[in-house]
């Protein structure tokens, strides 16, 4: 028996208890909300969350979606003084993502329990049967894992959460979990 806790990294992080032995209408799920003024603070925030989670249940692998490992820019447009004026932009969510990841990493590394990070297109792939299909944006991939939790009778209250199941699910199916679980047999 493994307990995979499976997180969805961002402000507000999805998370799901994942057994690989009990029915799939087992799995906990659940949000915590990063505070804070800037990526540091939300990071301290999120680290003390987990750390009060890990003490109150151990995970025996967790698995953490892979932050995005580049910053996209794009064009927006904006009105000033002078007009309607274009500039280029970055999303200044996607430079917190890795601070999270890594006060998460840190914990998880602290407890000494193992963990990897999976790809999106990876934890889709196994949970919703596509890892990237034409014309799926944000929206589509949030709702299309909330409806495959409530395929599988699992309770989820926010896509966050729903997208962490993803996750952890199919945590169980990688080769780090499937190596760490034969070593441990």
């Amino acid at each position: 028996m493994a307990l995979i806790l499976g997180l969805d990294i961002a402000t507000t992080t999805g998370f799901a208890w994942y057994d690989d032995k009990a029915s799939l209408s087992a799995v906990k799920t659940g949000l915590i909300k990063a505070q804070g003024d800037n990526a540091e603070e939300k990071a301290a925030s999120l680290a003390q969350q987990l750390v009060k989670m890990f003490r109150e249940g151990k995970p025996d692998f967790v698995a953490i979606e892979q932050p995005m490992r580049n910053v996209v820019s794009f064009k927006k447009k904006r009105q000033d003084l002078g007009g309607e004026v274009e500039e280029q932009t970055i999303n200044p969510n996607a430079l917190q993502l890795s601070s999270l990841s890594g006060a998460a990493v840190a914990i998880i590394s602290a407890y000494r329990v193992p963990w990897e990070t999976i790809p999106s297109a990876t934890w889709r792939k196994a949970f919703l049967g596509m890892g990237r299909s034409p014309g799926f944006d944000r929206a589509t991939w949030k709702k299309a894992a909330v409806e495959r939790c409530r395929a599988l009778k699992i309770e989820v209250r926010s896509a966050d959460a729903a997208e962490a199941v993803g996750v952890a699910i199919s945590a169980a199916s990688s080769q780090t979990f499937k190596m760490l679980s034969r070593n441990a047999a």
